[in-house]
């Protein structure tokens, strides 16, 4: 019990000092890590892993999932923090589309010895056994989940089900971290996802109806006063420098 107070307690206090703008010497170094893919550490300067990651509390030791974690940009460098004693599992949905990359990122992920790559077919739980996680990371996903035509302005009963399966996973205490282009307030869940984005509104519906709670959020990691965030941002040149949500859920203790 002690030992978890303990662990609660630096957590804390890295979340406080990523929101004052401080990186701790562990997530930098785990940012300059050279294993890191170039391709990855390009993108560097527009997704700012060592702010994100400070302020989602990554620790040594955590055990951490990345959801459609893709060419393991994130992956990567919790890696780098979570060290030897931590696990970082790399998720990805089954198909032809990951079937072609899989050999690849396995040697890509080889050099850190921490990583497990993970692939479940769509619809289907998690691998992972009840409260057995410490962090599941969804990173620019959630503008594909907010809304179907089927569902109009409810959240689709599909994407119920996956939170209610982050819950599972996750340990009680756990924390849900989500980054994703933001939307402004109030739009419709329709127009929102066919610019490739969610309202900070509908995604904390969203989530706390899932039974997570809004522990803390960053408005001004990603914020891009030239992003009106009401435009296809692929379409706009704003790749990669959208204004974006970035919070961190705590699943029930």
């Amino acid at each position: 019990m002690k030992h978890i107070a303990i662990t609660a307690a630096v957590v804390a206090l890295s979340v406080s000092a990523a929101i004052a703008g401080e990186v701790p010497a562990n997530i930098k170094a785990a940012v300059d890590n050279p294993n890191r893919a170039d391709e990855n550490r390009a993108r560097d300067e527009d997704r700012k892993p060592g702010k994100v990651l400070s302020f989602f509390g990554v620790e040594e030791g955590m055990t951490v999932v990345d959801i459609a974690s893709g060419g393991g940009y994130f992956t990567e460098v919790i890696a780098g923090v979570v060290g030897s004693d931590g696990d970082v599992r790399a998720q990805n949905r089954a198909g032809a589309r990951f079937d072609e990359r899989r050999e690849a990122l396995e040697t890509q992920f080889a050099k850190f010895g921490n990583i497990t790559i993970d692939v479940t077919e769509p619809g289907t739980p998690l691998p992972y056994e009840d409260d057995s996680v410490d962090m599941i990371l969804l990173s620019l996903i959630i503008h594909h989940l907010h809304y179907t035509e089927e569902s109009g302005e409810a959240m689709p009963e599909s994407t119920a089900a996956i939170y209610a399966d982050f819950r599972r996973a996750l340990k009680p205490g756990g924390v849900f971290a989500i980054i994703e282009h933001k939307a402004p307030e109030g739009t419709s869940r329709a127009q929102s996802a066919a610019w490739h984005r969610i309202s900070e509104d509908v995604m904390i519906a969203d989530v706390t109806s899932a039974g997570f709670t809004l522990d803390a959020s960053n408005d001004k990691i990603h914020k891009n006063a030239d992003d009106d965030e009401q435009n296809t941002w692929f379409d706009t040149g704003l790749r990669g420098k959208t204004t974006r949500l970035v919070h961190r859920y705590k699943s029930p203790d």
